[in-house]
C-alpha cells in the first residue's frame, strides 16, 4: 500500500511541473522515476528536476528512454491518468533488464546524494518501503518497541547501510540490494534482529545481533475477488484500517482480520 501512496505523490509533484513547464509525453517518465524514491523525498527530487528540464542533454536523454519504452507499451501514452501509466511503465520496466539498468542510472543522477537517509518506527509501528531507491551516504533503519520495518524490492545506495531492531522489533529485508562504491549486498527474505551495518560487500553484526532466513511473519495476503491480482500486506498494518484499494483495478475491498 505505501507504493500506492509514492504514486499518488509522484503524480501530484509531476502536475506541478506540468503546470511550470506545459505538458510533455516524456514527462509521464518522470512521474514514474518520482514514484520510485521514498515519500518523503519525492517532492525535493521533484524540484532537483525543474531545474535539469532546461538542460538539452537532460532533455535528449529523457526522449531516448521514454522512445524505448512507449515502443515496448504504447499504453504508456494511451492511457488516460498519470497513475495509469505510471503503473504500465513499471510493468516495461520490469519486463526489459536493458530499460531497468537505464531507469536506475537516470534515477541515481537526478540530484547528489544526501548525506543520510533514517527510517526510525517505534511503539509497534509499521513503516514499508517498496520499489524504491534511495541514494545517500549513510542509510539507517531502526525498530524499536514491537515495531517492524519492511525493506521491498529497493535498492539502497550507500556507503555504510545500519539495520538495529531492538524490543521484539524487526527489520525485514526481501529482493533487495544494499550497495556501495566496494561492491553489494543482496538480500532475499532476510529477518534482522539486533544491530547489523552493511559497508560495501560486507555485513556486519553488532552485540546481540542476529539473522533468520524466511519469509515475513506478518505477511498476509489474499488475491482480489474482481481482477484476481495477488494482495499483500503486514497485518499490522492492516489492522489500522477497514477498508483496502486493489492496486491494479482500484476496487476497495471491506475486509475483516482474524483473530490472533
Amino acid at each position: 500500500m505505501s507504493h500506492i501512496k509514492s504514486i499518488e505523490v509522484a503524480s501530484n509533484t509531476t502536475r506541478k511541473i506540468w503546470e511550470n513547464h506545459g505538458i510533455k509525453e516524456p514527462m509521464r517518465f518522470l512521474g514514474f522515476c518520482l514514484s520510485m524514491l521514498p515519500v518523503p523525498g519525492i517532492q525535493q527530487a521533484g524540484s532537483t528536476l525543474e531545474r535539469h528540464l532546461g538542460d538539452k542533454a537532460f532533455e535528449t536523454q529523457l526522449e531516448e528512454i521514454w522512445s524505448e519504452i512507449a515502443e515496448a507499451n504504447d499504453l504508456v501514452s494511451k492511457v488516460s491518468t498519470l497513475e495509469e501509466a505510471i503503473q504500465e511503465i513499471a510493468k516495461t520496466i520490469e519486463a526489459s533488464p536493458t530499460l531497468e539498468a537505464k531507469t536506475s542510472q537516470f534515477i541515481a543522477s537526478l540530484g547528489s546524494s544526501q548525506k543520510e537517509f533514517s527510517v526510525l518506527t517505534e511503539n509497534q509501528g509499521y513503516q514499508e518501503l517498496r520499489s524504491s531507491i534511495i541514494n545517500a551516504d549513510i542509510s539507517a533503519f531502526v525498530a524499536k518497541g514491537g515495531s517492524t520495518n519492511v525493506i521491498q524490492n529497493s535498492t539502497v545506495n550507500s556507503e555504510r547501510t545500519h539495520l538495529h531492531a531492538v524490543d521484539n522489533s524487526k527489520n525485514f529485508v526481501d529482493g533487495t540490494t544494499i550497495q556501495g562504491s566496494g561492491g553489494a549486498v543482496s538480500m532475499q527474505g532476510i529477518t534482522t534482529q539486533g544491530p547489523k551495518s552493511v559497508q560495501g560487500s560486507g555485513v556486519g553484526f553488532g552485540a546481540g545481533g542476529s539473522t533468520s532466513f524466511g519469509s515475513n511473519p506478518n505477511l498476509v495476503s489474499a488475491n482480489c475477488p474482481v481482477c484476481n491480482e495477488l494482495l499483500q500486506a503486514d497485518k499490522r498494518e492492516l489492522a489500522k484500517y477497514s477498508q483496502v484499494q486493489c492496486h491494479k483495478c482500484k476496487t476497495v475491498l471491506p475486509y475483516k482480520l482474524p483473530n490472533a
